[in-house]
């Protein structure tokens, strides 16, 4: 079963899914205890509490896709997905300290070029970016996914956004060729370099831990937890390399994947 998740009080999640409801034919539907919509193996659920501290632990997940909002100070109307993790040692908005959750790099990097498609499809010029890895949920274990409306309420209802963030899901939970599963690691939050990777299509890239994140003190196990955590396996870490510390470096090389510099 695929999760497609969405708060009750998140006005992004609520424009995405009525859109989705719209498009797909869902009925009323019980799992495992849990109230939704259902079509085939897709599973659409509403849930009253933050989407930081999802808790949905029903049998047979294959992975989630949350329906958010982005928010940022700029309030640039922008189209993102990531993975939620805490790279550091705070765990401010959900999860804990240290954890990540279970990326799902072919997803994600298909969402991506679905809602890059989407914006020049329609002459729509929109910033469309995969971000670092943050937030919570860190401890479920299936792969979660985040797709976000941002920055701000008027992007979050805007009817017009909804329908493409929907069409570029429906498109995006067709099956794919899968290409080869990567971390990224370097750059900013919104990483150009990252996006640009995706939308090559040479790799699907799953978590990415930003230069932000590697501060004096960073624990260099996250790779590992990130390396571990990805689903399907990660066979390569993309280092933007003028961004990356020596010491983490040397740890990256330790790993037994490929290490691209890029």
């Amino acid at each position: 079963m695929k999760l497609l998740v969405y708060s009750s009080s998140d006005l992004a999640g609520i424009n995405m899914a009525e859109h989705l409801e719209a498009a797909i034919p869902f009925v009323p539907s019980e799992m495992g205890g849990i109230y939704g919509k259902a079509h085939g193996d897709l599973f659409l659920v509403e849930t009253s509490s933050s989407l930081i501290d999802l808790d949905l632990s029903p049998q047979g997940v294959e992975w989630a896709l949350c329906l958010s909002k982005h928010k940022s100070s700029s309030g640039k109307p922008c189209l993102t997905a990531h993975t939620p993790g805490n790279l550091g040692p705070t765990a401010e908005y959900g999860g804990r300290p240290g954890a990540v959750g279970i990326s799902n790099p072919p997803l994600q990097s298909n969402l991506i070029r679905e809602l890059r498609s989407e914006c020049d499809r329609r002459s729509v010029a929109l910033q469309v970016t995969v971000e670092a890895t943050h937030h919570g949920p860190t401890d479920l274990e299936y792969p979660v996914t985040f797709i976000e409306i941002g920055s701000n309420e008027g992007s979050w209802i805007d009817p017009l956004l909804g329908e493409m963030v929907a069409s570029a899901v429906r498109r995006s939970l067709d099956p794919r060729q899968m290409k080869r599963n990567a971390m990224g690691v370097g750059g900013g939050h919104y990483s150009e370099k990252f996006t640009s990777l995706i939308l090559d299509g040479e790799f699907d890239i799953g978590h990415i831990v930003p230069k932000y994140a590697l501060s004096e003190g960073f624990d260099l196990g996250i790779f590992k937890k990130c390396h571990e955590r990805t689903l399907g396996g990660c066979d390569y870490v993309l280092a933007d390399w003028k961004g990356t510390p020596s010491k983490a470096k040397c740890y990256l090389k330790s790993l037994d994947v490929e290490l691209v510099r890029v």
